[in-house]
């Protein structure tokens, strides 16, 4: 069984995210009680995601800035949680927890 990371949410709730186990000596949970394999996070979900708000913006003005500025600008990307609460961008066609689609279009000219 993969470790699950216990994550808060604002609302008072808390939701479980399958993570990746962790490469060498990590707890062996065999025989254990499934509690056993719940990592509390010591984060919210909403604090976790809110580091992804830098990159995001820095993708986006990169984008913007460019000479040929698109109309419309759409970033995918898929992440994956780890143990310790971090956010781990994703390979392409790897497992992740979230995928992810933003999107932004140029509001017309009138």
């Amino acid at each position: 069984m993969s470790p699950l990371l216990e994550l808060d949410v604002a609302d008072g709730g808390s939701i479980l995210v399958e993570v990746e186990e962790p490469r060498g000596g990590g707890p062996v949970t065999r025989g254990g009680s499934p509690a056993d394999a719940v990592v509390k996070a010591g984060v919210t979900l909403e604090q976790v995601f809110g580091r992804l708000g830098p990159a995001v913006r820095g993708i986006l003005s990169e984008l913007r800035s460019a000479a040929e500025s698109p109309d419309e600008v759409e970033v995918s990307f898929a992440i994956r949680l780890s143990t310790g609460a971090n956010i781990v961008i994703a390979r392409a066609g790897g497992d992740a927890n979230f995928s992810i689609c933003l999107r932004w279009s140029r509001a017309s000219e009138s």
